[in-house]
């Protein structure tokens, strides 16, 4: 059985900008949910990562039709902090980054909302992440 093509977004790469810079284009989005989970600060920094919460869900941006050389692009953007899960979101199926076990103390107890990342975030990250190089 193969894995989906499409993207579940929650952070930082709901802004078209920074999808952008990470695959080399801007895939049309759509709003969707994702259940059972709730996104949460990382301590220190402008971006969110999400963790298991039965009782809660996490908004964000449904990216369908992703390639394999793409998600490889992802894949190392978001490190090894993250896994990469294919999950229900919308009635269908997509890949998540979730925080990984091992590094779940990198997240505070303060719910991330999309208005956290102001215009001034989304600079300072793109200006600051040394990534963008080696994508």
């Amino acid at each position: 059985m193969s894995e989906t093509n499409n993207l579940f977004a929650y952070g930082t790469l709901m802004w078209p900008e920074v999808l952008e810079a990470v695959i080399g284009r801007k895939p049309t989005g759509k709003p969707a949910t994702l259940p059972g989970f709730k996104r949460l600060r990382v301590r220190g920094e402008c971006f969110p990562v999400i963790v298991k919460s039965p009782d809660d869900s996490v908004d964000g941006i449904l990216y369908e039709n992703l390639t394999g050389p793409e998600f490889a692009l992802l894949d190392r953007f978001e490190g090894e902090e993250y896994d990469r899960a294919e999950l229900p979101v919308g009635g269908i199926a997509a890949q998540v980054y979730v925080l990984c076990e091992k590094w779940a103390h990198i997240a505070e107890p303060v719910l991330w909302q999309p208005s956290d990342f102001t215009p001034e975030h989304r600079a300072a990250f793109c200006a600051e992440y040394k990534g963008w190089s080696k994508l």
